[in-house]
């Protein structure tokens, strides 16, 4: 599908300094790749296909001539029993909640697969479990993670879950109803219901933790912190999107946004075969926009470099700038002969690559008297395998140190 909106796009990289709707995590760092450090993605190669989401009828919203649209009173006496609290812990104490779904079952009967966002379960280092509204809990282990798309897939050794009914999200229309169901707050809030209508069917977003631009459901239902991996569900009672982000500035309000149900689906799928997302291309760095810091904007304006230029804070080892004169605090300003005139120059590139593809690109490097030094490297992009560690805001600070901090 064509991106439509580029303005809207940039609007979005800039403002959705999108709160990752779950308590105590904060993704900061705007990164064109991820970090491969979970080893338990390999365990997705075991699953038997019959694990992944099973679509059901695509179901168009018409009020007027299908009888089968039920009351919201009948969609969360359906929904709620698929929807469950992920609880992540550090020890004994609770690091994060979220929301989850469940998805499927093995044919074996003995595990029941649970859908939920990368961002509450890819912080490393923590035990993670689901938990059911009369506060029983499972102990949950990763199948495989995307945080690209902020996709996650769990599994827990037990069956008997009431499984989620998945809808066709291409079929969704502007102003038709639409209902949120997950934990705002945490387990507090368990299985809170919330309403609203479609906003927008292709909205343009980029969380703060993931430079590709996806196309996500835009809507008004009430969502908070918790909600991530929560159910968007339809006048059928079908679930056609899950819950990641939201727009956190004062000024605004009723602007959620989900992933749509049908990207779920093949991302799902991947993870199952293959434990990611298959060829996907990566530059491998992490950066901050020029015009998000003041000393590299002055420099900007003061050597005439393009505004839409990205400042390099860091680069991931092994990958295509790891073993060039790139370095960290260098300026990317060009890239296969286009001026960095907007962050989609770059953006647009890699996301239609594949990897191996070779890419030129046009460096600023700093001096100290703040003259640049401007030479082009041509490199070949990694593989993006969608998996990574956790970007905290004082882990950005550590990543990126401005030299020209005083």
């Amino acid at each position: 599908m064509e991106k439509s909106n580029k303005s809207g796009r940039t609007f979005f990289i800039i403002l959705l300094v999108a709160i990752l709707l779950i308590a105590g995590v904060a993704a900061i760092a705007i990164v064109l790749d991820g970090k491969s450090t979970d080893k338990e993605a390999n365990k997705a190669k075991e699953a038997d296909v019959n694990t992944s989401i099973s679509q059901g009828e695509a179901k168009e919203y018409n009020v007027k001539s299908d009888g089968n649209v039920l009351t919201s009173v009948e969609i969360a006496e359906k929904v709620k029993p698929s929807v469950m609290a992920v609880v992540t812990y550090r020890g004994d104490s609770v690091y994060g909640e979220g929301s989850g779904i469940f998805m499927s079952e093995d044919e074996d009967g003995n595990y029941t697969y649970v859908l939920t966002c990368a961002h509450i379960v890819s912080t490393g280092k923590v035990d993670i479990k689901i938990e059911l509204e009369d506060e029983t809990q499972y102990d949950a282990e990763i199948v495989g993670y995307d945080t690209r798309t902020d996709i996650a897939v769990l599994r827990v050794k037990a069956t008997g879950f009431t499984l989620a009914e998945f809808g066709d999200s291409s079929v969704l229309k502007v102003g038709e109803p639409i209902y949120a169901i997950g934990n705002p707050g945490g387990t507090a809030f368990f299985g809170s219901f919330t309403g609203g209508y479609v906003s927008a069917i292709d909205r343009p977003t980029s969380t703060s933790s993931s430079a590709y631009t996806m196309e996500c459901i835009q809507h008004d239902a009430a969502i908070n912190p918790g909600n991530s991996g929560g159910a968007l569900v339809n006048s059928f009672g079908q679930v056609v999107g899950m819950n990641s982000s939201k727009i956190a500035a004062e000024e605004y309000e009723g602007m959620g946004f989900a992933i749509p149900i049908n990207l779920i689906t093949d991302v799902v799928n991947d993870i199952l075969s293959e434990g990611y997302v298959q060829n996907r291309a990566k530059l491998g760095i992490s950066y901050v926009q020029v015009s998000q810091n003041q000393t590299y904007s002055m420099i900007c304006k003061q050597n005439k470099l393009p505004s839409g230029s990205i400042i390099i804070a860091q680069i991931e080892d092994g990958t295509a700038l790891s073993d060039t004169e790139v370095v960290e605090g260098d300026i990317i300003i060009g890239v296969n002969g286009k001026d960095m005139d907007s962050v989609d120059v770059l953006l647009d590139i890699i996301e239609k690559a594949k990897p191996g593809d070779k890419v030129e690109l046009k460096i600023a490097h700093v001096n100290n008297d703040y003259t640049v030094d401007k030479f082009s490297v041509t490199v070949a992009l990694s593989e993006d395998t969608g998996s990574s560690e956790e970007v905290t805001e004082q882990q950005k600070d550590d990543d990126f140190k401005n030299p020209f901090a005083r």
